[in-house]
């Protein structure tokens, strides 16, 4: 007998892990959905100028939490199980980097 999962809120874990992907993505032409955000709302990219520490990417960890945090919430609904183990290698890998990047531009400074 094959069990089926139903769909429900821990299958939109799914959508915000695809969500915090695409918001990073090239999509052609330059058009990229975080720069396009940070430049209406007037914050830099990168932070220094032209180089440095892409700010945009910090704007994916929100999404990468929340995939966690629901997924985690409605293990049994379709989707969560494999969401929950992306979002979390996403997340760490997020913030081990910017853990690291904080540290050495500290460090550098001194």
């Amino acid at each position: 007998m094959v069990l089926k999962k139903r769909f429900g809120y821990g299958s939109f874990s799914l959508v915000l892990l695809l969500s915090g992907f695409l918001i990073n993505w090239n999509f052609g032409n330059d058009l990229i959905v975080s720069h396009s955000l940070f430049k209406i709302i007037g914050l830099d990219i990168y932070s220094n100028g032209t180089d440095g520490f892409h700010y945009p990417f910090l704007a994916s960890i929100p999404f990468w939490l929340a995939t966690v945090l629901v997924s985690k919430r409605y293990v049994n609904d379709f989707g969560a199980v494999v969401s929950n183990k992306i979002g979390e290698f996403m997340l760490a890998i997020s913030v081990i980097v910017t853990i690291i990047f904080l540290i050495l531009s500290i460090w550098i400074k001194f």
